[in-house]
């Protein structure tokens, strides 16, 4: 007779309560997972993506991404206390669906998600849990680590380009992550998003918070950018840009892949994972013939371990390029899971209470 497995359920609310809305929190566990990543000490296979067409069909069909991965850092230890956060050693799931139309048909989310993660010993089940909260934190959170990592230290100025729950993220992200900043500009092409968007987040971040009236305007005199878009053709002029800008492209097509030869550095978060894909601004850029394979400078992580310089001068203009790995989600998702653990949070729920062959 086998024994019976339970697992703990978290509801969106459950992580909530955990602490799933706290960016320093989520920066700490994405900056431990972009550190185990450069110290090599996880596992992510390319993630499976089912598409009905073309790469450019994500932003206006849908996909579905599944996003394996483990993530260790039992020899890391005293490196991740000094970020402030444990290992994880164990592995996991993310399942995320994306529907682009989901809000204005459904009046839901764009993309929803569930994650698991999995006891190390046994690998059953241990927590399963909304995943659309962590996904989105933690997508805020590698562009706040980027920016922490790949800034000028005297950021000052914040252009975002997109009003979405991404967007909102995004400056959680880089709000937390530079100190000095003390403006943030905002666009859409839809103003009234915009108008609701700096309505709703003026007093969740400590900066002066603007819309925006063009493109051109967010982007000009800005110290740090973040395109999150849906846009289906790039709009981005490399002109620009200022001297010493940090660009953070979370989204396909917001810059032309033209405008990297521009750049005097580009970073990714897992260059093999970003050919993979297949879609991103970066690997088309080198596809199309626009750079050379060595001029993406290299994986963010290993900036993070030193084997790796960022910024070393005050006028290069960076490029991060991210694609989003599953290490991050297990990572952010694990840390709202020990929290609701020591907190009595969730419900436990069976997988079974008798094995069906015994």
């Amino acid at each position: 007779m086998y024994d019976k497995v339970e697992f703990l359920y978290l509801s969106q609310d459950d992580c909530v309560k955990a602490g799933g809305l706290d960016m320093q929190g989520t920066i700490k566990a994405t900056e431990r997972s972009f550190f185990l990543h450069g110290k090599g000490d996880f596992i992510l296979p390319p993630k499976p993506v089912i598409r009905w067409g073309g790469e450019d069909s994500e932003e206006t069909i849908g996909r579905i991404m599944s996003m394996p991965s483990w993530l260790g850092g039992a020899d890391y230890a005293e490196e991740l206390a000094k970020i402030g956060i444990g290992p994880v050693n164990t592995s996991g799931i993310k399942f995320i669906p994306s529907k682009p139309w989901n809000p204005s048909k459904y009046n839901l989310p764009r993309a929803n998600a569930i994650i698991i993660i999995l006891d190390p010993e046994t690998l059953m089940p241990q927590c399963i849990c909304d995943g659309t909260l962590a996904s989105a934190m933690r997508t805020g959170a590698a562009s706040g680590v980027a920016a922490k990592y790949l800034a000028n230290p005297d950021a000052r100025e914040y252009g975002l380009i997109g009003s979405s729950v991404i967007g909102q993220t995004q400056l959680m992200g880089i709000c937390a992550a530079l100190p000095n900043l003390e403006i943030a500009k905002v666009y859409s092409p839809n103003p009234d998003h915009v108008k609701a968007f700096v309505e709703k987040m003026k007093d969740k971040v400590d900066v002066e918070l603007r819309a925006a009236t063009s493109y051109e305007d967010v982007i000009s005199g800005s110290d740090v950018i973040t395109t999150a878009t849906m846009a289906k053709a790039s709009y981005v002029d490399p002109k620009w840009w200022k001297e010493g800008v940090t660009h953070i492209e979370t989204s396909f097509w917001d810059t032309p892949p033209e405008a990297l030869a521009f750049c005097d550095k580009i970073y990714v978060d897992d260059w093999g994972q970003v050919k993979h894909h297949g879609a991103d601004v970066s690997w088309r850029a080198v596809r199309d013939g626009f750079i050379t394979e060595d001029k993406i400078t290299g994986n963010l992580g290993k900036v993070l371990t030193g084997e790796l310089e960022g910024r070393t001068g005050a006028k290069e203009k960076i490029f991060f390029n991210p694609i989003g790995m599953g290490i991050h989600d297990l990572s952010e998702a694990f840390r709202v899971f020990e929290s609701a653990k020591a907190q009595g949070i969730g419900r436990t729920l069976p997988l079974w209470d008798h094995y069906a062959f015994d």
